[in-house]
Order: structure tokens, then C-alpha cells, then sequence
């Protein structure tokens, strides 16, 4: 168990783990603003705290409401769902009324569970339009409305509970805000707080503002809303409005000397969850007691996402390559970073965006590279001495459509993190943006300053590094339609046989076919099991009794691959992770 202290995320942690682990640091203001009925968009990219902060507040109430405490907080994640929205030019009416009944259901489903956890001894007092439902049951039954255009029968949802009031009240607005305010009335509750987690993943544009619109519905006296979110990427569509509706909170603070005792605390704690010890116990106790200054270098390269810090940590185990972890060197460090640059935007961007957007994808990664040589060569990584870090990127309306998505879509996936309000120069308009630390290291850009670069040189540049020093990215066209017209010779579309098509109008190159429109479910679902995170015997197994896709994986009983010789019921366990760890990581990223 000694890589769990390294791999398992909030969204896994058993409560007893969460409570070791949980750090407040310089997130304490964002946990103490969870606790109140103030309305809530919490604001971080992949992996910077936000469900960790959303669990902690949720066992913070708990606690007080077992000493009477009137405030109740009930958590859920929207997470994990397939097709409830389908591919572009399917039916949409039956599709999003099944994607209400979905959200309504995780809302009143955890609502449920929590009710009985915090008030075990009168389950009586729930409301049967919460207390007598199945809601594991209605949730599944819409998760895998992609197998039938029709979606579940109305007797599989009045099996699970549910009336047929109860059935179209779900797909509605006013259903699930009066059943959580009868049970805020029979517990005499002063208010609910729902903690409304990976709100961000919706897999369509529709969805996402569907989501918000049933939210906004739900807003009433003694119900509050914590809703996480991605920067810059997350759609929230015409009925609410960001900021208003709901105040922005944000988790992306740049890294600075201030905050580094929170990391440091978090690797503390990390060793506490290991399991007797081992390589990553003993790595980390390595850096807490002797190597602090490799801590911060690494929290700098993570750009202050606790989990970009583990997964940096995991590399570093991988990068000793069978040696101890007492004999980690610096050069070990340097190339355990390195090696996750090199990754970041396939680890922080959502698998739906690659799949389905390639020329995003290809703008996001051509503007990159422009934004590194600025600091690389244009004129240097320093100022008079100081670090330039920031980078002014122009707001001009001549940026074209693409290019601000794919800088919108960097901030997102933490490769640039905004500044706040700076004074520019009188011929720059534009926003100010962090460029990942991780990249600046990964391009060695102080080699040319003279000297081997230290640690201490590296903190030093991080230390100090200010708003006040950046580069310009030009408001020229020039640029920004060279970027256009390279991402726009991506191929952004498929035939029905699988090839890659420029122009979805017209016919395959290759055979002739017609594209083909496929909603994020089916990309996914029709991937190899090679996407996996299975052993290779596995997966020959697997092959060899005809499941060769994730779509026959997911689909198939416990019994099916039960009965695949020598799989057993630990392996049947593996696999059933496997394939929802991929769900959960293509939809989420």
C-alpha cells in the first residue's frame, strides 16, 4: 500500500484517510466560505484541491450537526455519467430531459445517504420522496441511457421507487428543491448546503448549461450551493449568469514562498496513510527531513497543484529505476520533472477535448510553444535582473475565435494561471498570465546566465518572480493567423470506418464514406482496451473471449467476465477499476 500515499485522489479517499490528509494552509479562507450560505463557484483546474476541500467541508458539518448543529452539508459528484446527451444531430428533447432526471436523481440520492448518516436513529422522518427511492438504481438506469434511443422503461424507474409524478417531477425544475426543503423542515434544519462537485465535466455544451439552468432553479431560502468548475472552459449558458448567480471563488493562486509549509504539511501527512513503509514512505521522508529545498522546487514545478506535486513524487520513485530512495539525486528531481512537462497538457486536458477537437488541441499546443520561446529568447528569462515569469497576452478583437479558446483551454489545464489586474504598457491591452514554472524549468532557460543551475538559483528565480516583469504577446494578426491556419490543416473529423476527415461535408478520402457524429460516449467506449490500466495478460485475456473494446468491457455483467478462464474474482475486481478509472479520467480529465 505504499503508492497509495502517492496515487489515490480525493474523489477515493475513505473518510478516515481524508481526515489525515486534509491540510488548510492557505486554503483555509476557501474551507470557511464552504461552511456558509454564501452561493459558490469554486473556481481550480484539474487536481488543485477543490473536491478535497468540498469532502472536508461536508465532514466538518457532519460533525457539528451531531452536536446540533443546524446546518447540514450534502456532497455529490457529477463526475460519472455516459450518454445521457447524444451525438449532433440526435433527438434533444428526450435526451435532456433524461440528463435532469440524472442530475436530480445524484442531488436527492446523496441527500439520502447523507440524511441517514448524520441521523441514523429516525430514518422515519426522511420524506419518502427521498428515504423511498433506490436512487443507486435510478442513477444507473440513466447513465446508460445510450444503449436505446427510448432510454429506461417507466417500470424500471417505478421498480427502483419512484411514482409517475415522482418520474416526470425528476425531469423538471421544482421536483427535488421541495423534497430537500420537506426534509430540511422534518430535521429542523436553518440550511442545506449542497456541494455540487466536477460540475465542470459535462460532456456537451448543452449539458453544461442545462446543469446550471437546474441549479439556478433550485435556489431557495435555507438552500446554499458550492459548485465546482474549471477556469475559463466551463459553460454555463444563458440562464446563469458567473459571478452573479453565484460568487467566484478561485483555487488558483500562484506558488510563493508563503505557501510552501502547506505542501510540506501535505507530504507529512501523506507518509501517515502509508502502510508500514516502502519506497514512496521512505522518498518522502527523505525530502521532509533532509532535501526541503527539492520540496519547493517541486511545488514550484507542480505550479501549486497538490496533485501535480504527487504525481511528480510518483515519477521521481520511477526515475531511481531499482535504486533506494536514500540515493536520490538532483539529477533524479531534474528528470522526474522534465518528464511530466513533457505530459502536461495530455494529463490536464480532458480526453473529450483531444478527441473531439483536434485543432483546439493543436492551437492550444502551437501557442505553447510561442509562449515558452518568449521567456526562452525574447529578450530572456530576465529583467534587469529580475525574472520575467508573466506573460501580457493581447485581448485585441483580431485574435482569432480559435486562438482565445485554445489560451482559455492553457488555463484550464494550469499552464497559465492569471495574474489579477496589472498595469501593461500603454501599447499592450491585455490579460496577465503565470506561465507554468514547470515549463521554465523543463527549458532550462537560466542556463544561459552563466554557471550550473542550482536549486538555489531555481528557488531564487521563483522566489522573486513579479507581475511587474513580462513579456508581450503581440496584438499582431501576423501571429495569431499563422497559428489559425496551422491548427486549421488538422483533421478535425472521422468517417464511419475511422479516417481522419478535414471537412465533415464531405466524403472520406481514403473510402468515401461519410462522417461520422459521435458524441464523447461513443469515442470513448469504441477505444481499444489498450487504454486500459491493465496487465498485458489481462488484456490478452480479455481479447481472447472477445472483449476487445472498452464499450464490451463496460457493457459486460460481473458474471461474463467472471466466467473468463483464470481472471478469478481479484482480477474481475481489477478489471471493473480499470474500466471506471477510464470513464472517470476521459470524461473528467
Amino acid at each position: 500500500m505504499a503508492d497509495l500515499s502517492l496515487q489515490l485522489q480525493a474523489d477515493n479517499l475513505p473518510l478516515e484517510s481524508l481526515e489525515k490528509l486534509f491540510v488548510e494552509g492557505h486554503w483555509s479562507h476557501i474551507l470557511n466560505r464552504l461552511l456558509t450560505g454564501e452561493n459558490l463557484l469554486i473556481e481550480g483546474c484539474r487536481g488543485v484541491g477543490k473536491t478535497m476541500l468540498m469532502r472536508a467541508a461536508t465532514e466538518r458539518l457532519t460533525s457539528q450537526a451531531h452536536t446540533g448543529g443546524k446546518t447540514l452539508g450534502i456532497h455529490t459528484t457529477f463526475k460519472r455519467y455516459l450518454a445521457t446527451i447524444p451525438p449532433p444531430g440526435g433527438s434533444e428533447t428526450p435526451a435532456l430531459s433524461n440528463f435532469k432526471a440524472w442530475v436530480n436523481s445524484r442531488i436527492l440520492g446523496a441527500a439520502k445517504e447523507q440524511f441517514l448518516r448524520t441521523f441514523p436513529s429516525t430514518p422515519e422522518k426522511l420524506p419518502a420522496s427521498i428515504g423511498g427511492v433506490d436512487w443507486d438504481q435510478v442513477v444507473s438506469l440513466l447513465e446508460t441511457t445510450y444503449r436505446t434511443s427510448n432510454g429506461p422503461s417507466n417500470e424500471a424507474f417505478i421498480a427502483a421507487g419512484l411514482s409517475e409524478t415522482a418520474i416526470r417531477g425528476l425531469q423538471g425544475y421544482t421536483y427535488t428543491v421541495k423534497a430537500l426543503q420537506d426534509a430540511r423542515s422534518a430535521f429542523n434544519l436553518d440550511l442545506l448546503i449542497l456541494l455540487l462537485d466536477d460540475a465542470a465535466h459535462a460532456l456537451d455544451t448543452r449539458a453544461q448549461g442545462e446543469f446550471f439552468t437546474i441549479i439556478k432553479s433550485l435556489y431557495s431560502a435555507g438552500l446554499a450551493f458550492k459548485i465546482s468548475v474549471y477556469p475559463a472552459v466551463t459553460r454555463y449558458g444563458l440562464d446563469f449568469s458567473y459571478g452573479h448567480d453565484a460568487v467566484v471563488a478561485s483555487l488558483g493562486e500562484i506558488p510563493t514562498p508563503a505557501t510552501m509549509p502547506a505542501f510540506v504539511d501535505l507530504l507529512r501527512r501523506r507518509i501517515e496513510v502509508t502502510d508500514g513503509g516502502g519506497d514512496s514512505k521512505d522518498l518522502i521522508s527523505l525530502l521532509v527531513e533532509k532535501h526541503e529545498d527539492w520540496i519547493r522546487l517541486l511545488v514550484y514545478c507542480s505550479n501549486g497543484n497538490p496533485r501535480g506535486l504527487l504525481k511528480l513524487l510518483s515519477q521521481l520513485l520511477t526515475e531511481l529505476r531499482g535504486r533506494t530512495p536514500a540515493s536520490t539525486r538532483y539529477e533524479d528531481v531534474r528528470n522526474a520533472i522534465n518528464f511530466v512537462m513533457d505530459r502536461h497538457l495530455d494529463n490536464m486536458i480532458p480526453g473529450i477535448i483531444k478527441d473531439l477537437d483536434p485543432r483546439l488541441m493543436r492551437a492550444s499546443e502551437l501557442l505553447l510553444d510561442i509562449f515558452r520561446e518568449k521567456l526562452k529568447r525574447d529578450p530572456g528569462p530576465l529583467q534587469a535582473n529580475q525574472p520575467r515569469m508573466f506573460l501580457a497576452i493581447t485581448n485585441s478583437l483580431q485574435v482569432p475565435y480559435l486562438c482565445s479558446a485554445a489560451v482559455k483551454l492553457l488555463v484550464a489545464a494550469n499552464v497559465l494561471s492569471p495574474a489579477g489586474p496589472a498595469r501593461l504598457s500603454q501599447r499592450e491591452n491585455g490579460t496577465l498570465s503565470l506561465l507554468h514554472p514547470g515549463f521554465v524549468f523543463r527549458d532550462n532557460v537560466l542556463a544561459g546566465t552563466g554557471g550550473t543551475v542550482t536549486v538555489e538559483k531555481w528557488l531564487n528565480h521563483f522566489d522573486t518572480m513579479s507581475s511587474r516583469f513580462h513579456a508581450e504577446i503581440s496584438k499582431s494578426a501576423s501571429l495569431w493567423s499563422e497559428v489559425l491556419n496551422e491548427a486549421n490543416a488538422e483533421p478535425s473529423y472521422r468517417c464511419v470506418n475511422g479516417h481522419p476527415m478535414l471537412d465533415a461535408l464531405k466524403t472520406c478520402e481514403q473510402c468515401g464514406a461519410q462522417a461520422a457524429p459521435r458524441g464523447p460516449a461513443e469515442v470513448l467506449l469504441d477505444k481499444d482496451i489498450d487504454v486500459l490500466d491493465l496487465s498485458d495478460r489481462i488484456k490478452t485475456r480479455l481479447r481472447e473471449n472477445g472483449f476487445n473494446t472498452v464499450r464490451k468491457v463496460f457493457e459486460a455483467t460481473p458474471q461474463q467476465i467472471d466466467a473468463i478462464p483464470f481472471i478469478g474474482d481479484k482480477r474481475l475486481r481489477e478489471v471493473r477499476s480499470a474500466v471506471e478509472a477510464a470513464v472517470d479520467e476521459y470524461f473528467a480529465g
